[in-house]
């Protein structure tokens, strides 16, 4: 009889033991296993650190009755990872600046036209400090410097000229009239001499030149036995930036 309740005694013993073990077996069988995160492998876009290029004007400037001249200009550049980029640079005319951080061209705009006071004169233009401001997708911005512009000339234009001829007979005369130039404070001088050309033989040739005077005024007569087409020229010169008035019809 002992002995039998000694081994009940044991066996609900080992029960108990197991049941106590259970729960610890259970909170072990619930553990979450870790995810893997994803890391991004995703390159960003560069910056244009090393933008190039050059920038250049395509005409020479004139001066006229406005109080600004200009001269057109054209740009080629390489930013790579820009997404927009602006050219800037300074204005000068015969070795002075004149405008300062003058906006030159975008990537939008590559060509235009750039304007400076006419009270700058005339003589030599350049472009000089010229500098990219290149711009990536998350704006950063970087600053490139570019070469100086090539130098173009700025010479004084005409007003409004005028000239007619009258024949009789074998004779032609001439007469010209305000033949002026502008200056840089927006008064007018007198041309020197202009020239006469007629169409011969496949080629406009010299015939008389014209004198003229404070007002830039003058005539000049030749005779011929032929009619002829003419022209009057105003010779382009490094100052002074050359026209011509014509007839269409032989006289």
């Amino acid at each position: 009889m002992n002995r039998t309740l000694t081994k009940v005694a044991v066996a609900a013993a080992a029960a108990m033991t197991l049941s106590l073990a259970a729960p610890v077996s259970a909170q072990a069988s619930e553990a979450v296993a870790a995810e893997r995160g994803s890391v991004s492998t995703a390159v960003s876009t560069p910056v244009a650190a090393s933008a190039t290029g050059a920038v250049r004007f395509t005409t020479h400037a004139v001066l006229t009755g406005s109080t600004s001249t200009f001269a057109k200009t054209a740009v080629s550049v390489s930013a790579p990872g820009a997404v927009s980029w602006y050219v800037r640079g300074d204005v000068y005319v015969n070795g002075v600046a004149r405008v300062r951080d003058e906006s030159i061209a975008s990537n939008r705009y590559p060509t235009g036209s750039l304007y400076w006071p006419r009270a700058s004169g005339y003589g030599k233009a350049q472009l000089r400090n010229v500098r990219i401001e290149a711009y990536d997708a998350q704006y950063n911005k970087t600053i490139s410097k570019l070469p100086d512009s090539n130098v173009i000339l700025v010479r004084r234009g005409t007003t409004y000229p005028s000239a007619s001829i009258i024949p009789r007979g074998k004779k032609r005369t001439m007469k010209a009239k305000n033949w002026k130039v502008y200056q840089p404070n927006g008064s007018t001088v007198s041309v020197r001499k202009i020239t006469v050309k007629r169409y011969s033989k496949g080629k406009w040739r010299n015939v008389k030149h014209i004198k003229l005077n404070r007002n830039g005024n003058g005539k000049v007569s030749w005779k011929t036995k032929k009619k002829y087409k003419y022209r009057v020229y105003l010779k382009t010169t490094a100052t002074v930036q050359g026209t011509f008035l014509y007839w269409r019809g032989k006289i």
